[in-house]
C-alpha cells in the first residue's frame, strides 16, 4: 500500500492496521519518505540483519582478519612508510 503524509496522518489508525499486515509506503511530495511495518517484521528483519553480520565476522575471522585494534595500527604503520 502507498499513501500520502497527509493520508497517513488523516487515516493513521487504518495505515497501522494496514502496516499489521503489510508494508505501507509514505510519499512525500511523491516520493517515496518512510515505510511503515509491523512490530513482528522489524523483529524479523533485524534477526536477519544479525545473522549477516555473525556470518561477516565468522568469515572474517576464517580468513585471517587480525581484529580493529591491530588493524587500525597496521594501517597506521602502511600510512607513515607511505609518507616517508
Amino acid at each position: 500500500m502507498q499513501v500520502t503524509a497527509k493520508e497517513a496522518k488523516d487515516k493513521f489508525g487504518e495505515v497501522m492496521a494496514t502496516a499489521a499486515r503489510e508494508t505501507v509506503m509514505i510519499t512525500k511530495y511523491g516520493r517515496p519518505e518512510t515505510a511503515m511495518i509491523s512490530a513482528r517484521r522489524l523483529e524479523e528483519l533485524e534477526r536477519a540483519e544479525d545473522s549477516y553480520w555473525v556470518l561477516q565476522a565468522k568469515l572474517g575471522q576464517e580468513s585471517g582478519y587480525i581484529g580493529t585494534e591491530a588493524s587500525e595500527q597496521l594501517l597506521a604503520e602502511m600510512i607513515s612508510r607511505d609518507e616517508s
